[in-house]
């Protein structure tokens, strides 16, 4: 006789808005759903674990009278439009989560390595001038001897920088590497995980052109100058206070300082200014509010090139193509992470399935190859 178990209808409505399922598609998968919501019927065991993996929630959390107080664990700094975001998506909690625990591995990984605080890290307030702050990071990165003249080759250059400083970076557009959790840009842009020895920021790459990616990068940086964690969305404008448009602030500096904004003088379209963003890895929006900002182009001219950029963002969307597997899933681990991952493993400290695990298979063969891409053997 199969078990049954008790549940409740705020409990499996919770899991339905976490995992941003609806009634009507969960019933296709489960006809029972809408007696089990109603209390005229138990599902079994095996239905429930079912459901569990179709929301992508605990089984522990499924069989409780109610749904738990799920909260995020870092600052949340989203807004859209300037409303803030209440409720956060299972995928975003789940994907945090991920990333706290690459973090703590990697942050003891470290300190057996001998790693020490980075001189860097909290150094940085709000009152300090983000052009002051922008000149420092530049000198931090050496910006001054990148060589980029598009928005990938500057997204390349800006994580290894950043990894080269100490930071563990890592992107990705869904959870884990399920193709079917896919993150939402609408949600958050990206955060940054504080920690005194492996500090993280993650940035969602779904659907983003490589010059959000880069201002991203920055922001979080920045984040991490302040010595904290956050969550980060919303718009890149960078007018306003607080700690999100001084972020913004300091991102668009670094990569657009003062001395660089004399490349837009000849700009009269959209296509001009866009051209002229591009050689510095970032969108002709962020070009435009910096232009404004000091004085370089009026109101008027300001407001009516925004809302041409706005209506097309074609010219700044990435191009899209599957790439190649293991440069992906360096991207979603970190070539810091990843590196370190396969060199603990070969070594013998870490254990093939804790490895396995934390990269994402089951296959030697999938360990070995990652080894060979990040030149590891």
């Amino acid at each position: 006789m199969s078990t049954r178990v008790a549940v409740s209808e705020p409990v499996l409505s919770w899991a339905l808005r976490r995992s941003e399922r609806t009634f009507e598609e969960a019933l296709t998968r489960f006809p029972k759903l809408g007696d089990w919501m109603g209390g005229n019927a138990q599902p079994t065991l095996h239905d429930l674990e079912k459901f569990a993996a179709f929301t992508h929630t605990s089984l522990g959390a499924l069989i409780m009278p109610e749904p738990p107080d799920e909260t995020l664990p870092i600052a949340d700094m989203r807004t859209r439009e300037s409303a803030a975001i209440e409720r956060p998506s299972g995928n975003l909690l789940d994907i945090i989560d991920r990333y706290q625990q690459f973090q703590d591995w990697y942050h003891n990984y470290a300190r057996e390595q001998g790693a020490e605080k980075l001189s860097f890290l909290g150094t940085a307030s709000v009152k300090d001038s983000p052009r002051a702050v922008a000149r420092r990071v530049r000198s931090l990165l050496d910006f001054n001897h990148m060589s980029a003249t598009g928005t990938q080759e500057w997204r390349r250059d800006i994580v290894a920088a950043l990894e080269g400083a100490g930071v563990l970076v890592m992107r990705s557009g869904v959870v884990g590497a399920s193709s079917t959790r896919k993150l939402s840009t609408r949600e958050f842009r990206g955060f940054s995980l504080y920690d005194d020895i492996a500090p993280l920021i993650f940035v969602n790459v779904a659907d983003e052109p490589y010059c959000a990616q880069n201002f991203t990068l920055l922001h979080e940086f920045a984040h991490l100058l302040l010595g904290h964690s956050a969550l980060s969305g919303g718009d890149r404008a960078l007018g306003g206070t607080g700690e999100e448009a001084w972020c913004n602030r300091v991102a668009a500096c670094v990569l657009l300082p003062d001395e660089a904004l004399k490349a837009f003088d000849e700009a009269t379209t959209v296509q001009d200014y866009r051209a002229a963003a591009r050689r510095f890895g970032v969108s002709a929006e962020v070009a435009l509010h910096r232009l404004y900002g000091v004085g370089r182009i009026g109101e008027e001219q300001y407001a009516a090139l925004l809302e041409k950029v706005r209506a097309d963002y074609g010219g700044d969307k990435r191009s899209s193509g599957g790439g190649n597997y293991y440069n992906t899933l360096t991207a979603r681990l970190g070539r810091s992470f990843a590196t370190a991952i396969v060199t603990s493993t070969l070594e013998g400290r870490t254990g093939f399935t804790e490895s396995f695990r934390m990269i994402g298979t089951h296959k030697r063969e999938v360990f070995d190859k990652l080894a060979r891409h990040l030149q590891v053997v």
